[in-house]
Order: C-alpha cells, then structure tokens, then sequence
C-alpha cells in the first residue's frame, strides 16, 4: 500500500480551534460553490439501491467538505444522520457514507470500519473528490491557495479572522495547501482499497472500487460495498 498516514495541522490538538473552523468553512464553502461533489450523487444512488431503508448514516470527521456539501443535491425526502467517528457503531440501518474523509482513517481503523458495516449488512459508499494524480497535486499548490486568497472575503459567514489570516497573516492560504497535499498523500486508491478489502470476507457482502470522472477532466475515488442481491 503507497499511502502514507501523516497528521495534517487540522489532526493536531495544538493548532487554533478558530483556524480549524475557519478551514472547515472555507472548505465547505468552495466545495459546494463549484459543484465538486455532485459526481457523488450518482454512486450514492447506487448505495442507496442496496437498502430499502432510505436513510444515511455518514460517518462525520467535522473536517470540512463532507456531508453538508452533498446534501443539496440528494433527494428531498431522503434523511441523513450524522455519526461522529469517535463514536462510531452500526446500530442503525441505511446506507452509511464517509465523504472526503476516509483518508483520515489508518489501516487498521478503515478495516476495522469497513467489516462492522460488513458484518451488518448494510451498504456503504465512500467517496474522495481528490485523487492520486499528478494534475490533483499540481492544482492542490497552485489553484487551492490562490482560491483561498481569491475567494476569502465572500465565504459565508464572514469573519474578520478569515480575513486577517487570509491576508495580513496569510496562515489560512499556506495551512489549506499543506493540508491538502499531505491528504493526497493518505488517499486510499483503488488498488489501495482493494488490499484494503480483500481479507474483509463477510458471508454475501462484496466490494466495488474505482474512478470516474468529475465533469472536469479529473476523478473521482469511489468504494461501494453491499449484500449481495
């Protein structure tokens, strides 16, 4: 397995809580802005067509980029619950998800992860808008921090911090772009999550992995995993 398990600052206990919150802003923002996850919605379709029961469960890291950027675009009468990853259990059926966050998960944590839901029975979808090409690197250190300097002031809410950290201290423009790199670093690609789960053998429950792509000359990283019909 290539990947590599490195904290980024937003992992770190010592960074500012307000910067953190800043970056989840930021990022939840421009995601939904340019529209990079609605290629998700079709693979989540795809999910949700395992269970009868319409109901996701997305397994929440509070990082920025993740559920909150995807529901706009998903069925109105679906209904959607947050599972803090400290927290996490299978208690509840419907279709579990992890948007942009799986990388944040070990090895062994995302094994662990992947044969509980396995062991229930349930289907679930992860999804990463980034991938492990070199264009994603390249547009991670160049198009992300001029974005964060381009865009800043029209983030909502607006926070004056945003504004002093964008650009009088420019801390907020360097940490998203470090912080994004080092992501790329901890994708799991296809190959990847193919190791990942070639072990995790759960009775009629079976694996599909690959790319597609976003609309916009990139790709998309996907996992589904369900009962077999």
């Amino acid at each position: 397995m290539r990947r590599k398990q490195v904290k980024q600052f937003i992992n770190t206990k010592w960074f500012p809580s307000f910067l953190k919150s800043n970056i989840r802003e930021f990022l939840d923002w421009f995601v939904l802005k340019v529209n990079a996850t609605k290629p998700f919605i079709p693979i989540i379709e795809e999910g949700l067509s395992y269970t009868k029961n319409k109901n996701i469960v997305n397994i929440d890291f509070n990082l920025g980029a993740g559920i909150k950027t995807v529901t706009p675009f998903l069925d109105a009468e679906l209904s959607t619950e947050n599972l803090k990853i400290k927290k996490f259990n299978t208690e509840k059926n419907g279709l579990y998800t992890c948007i942009n966050s799986f990388h944040q998960l070990n090895q062994e944590e995302a094994k662990q992860v992947l044969t509980q839901i396995a062991i229930s029975q349930n289907p679930v979808v992860i999804l990463e808008g980034n991938n492990d090409s070199l264009w994603q690197i390249v547009g991670m250190t160049f198009f992300v921090p001029l974005s964060v300097l381009i865009m800043s002031p029209f983030v909502k809410p607006f926070r004056w911090s945003r504004i002093l950290f964008t650009y009088l201290i420019p801390i907020l423009p360097f940490v998203i772009m470090i912080d994004g790199c080092i992501a790329l670093l901890k994708l799991y690609n296809p190959k990847d999550l193919e190791e990942l789960t070639s072990d995790i053998i759960i009775g009629n429950y079976k694996w599909e992995f690959g790319k597609k792509d976003n609309g916009r000359g990139g790709k998309i990283m996907y996992l589904i995993g369900h009962k077999t019909l």
